[in-house]
């Protein structure tokens, strides 16, 4: 009988350590799903290409690019990495709330899954909107805006790559 009662205390203890593993590395994720949110955010506030300026313009106030597709592709992906991230944030909010307990593990997990597929979106959609973006305000040096674009393209191959190495790993 005490050899079980010491195994069930080892196994409490292991799921309390993957536990504060856990909510130890969402310290870090909130950081960066915060400052996705932020540049997001001022982004969209802070159009690239500016706004017609011009006071006998019927489309004074309005901006510069939005008949553009690579300014509609940057302002979607910007709109989409916000979401995203807003969404991780506010799973780390609930995953603070959930009492640290052996028996919450499961909770803790799916929370903490869901919420790193949302900020591993928002980080995708960040470099699309960035690509989208610069293309759009690089569009009359066209040389220069393939060059940044497929820098740009180099990272989300990147990722991808990561992934596959990962996964085959697990």
């Amino acid at each position: 009988m005490p050899l079980r009662e010491d195994d069930h205390d080892k196994a409490e203890k292991a799921d309390q350590t993957v536990i504060e593993i856990i909510m130890k590395s969402d310290q870090f994720h909130i950081v960066v799903a915060t400052l996705i949110m932020t540049i997001t955010f001022a982004a969209g506030i802070t159009l690239p290409g500016g706004f017609e300026s011009d006071p006998d313009s019927p489309n004074k106030g309005m901006e510069i690019l939005i008949r553009k597709t690579t300014f509609l592709a940057f302002v979607v992906s910007n709109a989409i990495a916000f979401t995203f991230s807003s969404v991780a944030i506010f799973i780390y909010f609930i995953m603070a709330s959930v009492v640290p307990e052996p028996e919450n593990e499961k909770i803790i997990q799916k929370l903490y899954d869901h919420a790193a597929i949302c900020q591993c979106l928002s980080m995708l959609a960040v470099v699309i909107a960035f690509a989208t973006g610069m293309f759009a305000t690089l569009s009359h040096s066209l040389g220069l805006a393939i060059i940044v674009y497929s820098i740009s393209c180099l990272s989300i191959l990147f990722y991808f790559l990561v992934f596959i190495y990962i996964a085959r790993k697990l």
